[in-house]
């Protein structure tokens, strides 16, 4: 009698929360990523923006904090986007120049651009534009 609670009390107390835990978390499980797709880098520009360090009798000190803006191609769309390195001396990889083209995959508020050691490069978005094929000039 008492063997039998024991085994229906842990049914209870172990695999009810593991059955929810599981449950709650298999739309992360299945998440999947998309897939990638060729753009081509039309400009790359690296910019410093001022931050404010402190306020020194009314006057703020700033400190110039670097970032890459980037625009690219992706099908009928030109996007801006912005890096920003983790230190100053962070380059981007050599093979990017203008006119190149890259593979990367879109989100709703990034680029992320495939570096060629496999690694990625987030971007956030700035600008969207779309491209018409009247506006496009076609190379000679």
């Amino acid at each position: 009698m008492f063997y039998t609670d024991g085994l229906l009390m842990l049914r209870r107390t172990v695999l009810l929360p593991l059955t929810l835990m599981l449950s709650l978390m298999a739309p992360c499980l299945h998440a999947a990523d998309k897939p990638y797709s060729t753009g081509k880098l039309l400009d790359i520009q690296q910019k410093t923006r001022d931050k404010v360090d402190m306020y020194l009798v009314n006057t703020p000190v700033t400190t110039a904090v670097p970032y890459f803006e980037i625009s690219i191609e992706f099908g009928n769309t030109d996007y801006v986007a912005e890096y920003t390195p983790r230190h100053s001396a962070e380059q981007l990889p050599e093979g990017w120049r203008s006119g190149e083209s890259v593979q990367g995959r879109l989100d709703k508020h990034h680029i992320y651009l495939r570096r060629p050691d496999g690694s990625e490069l987030p971007f956030i978005i700035t600008k969207r534009a779309a491209v018409s094929k009247e506006t496009v000039k076609e190379k000679p």
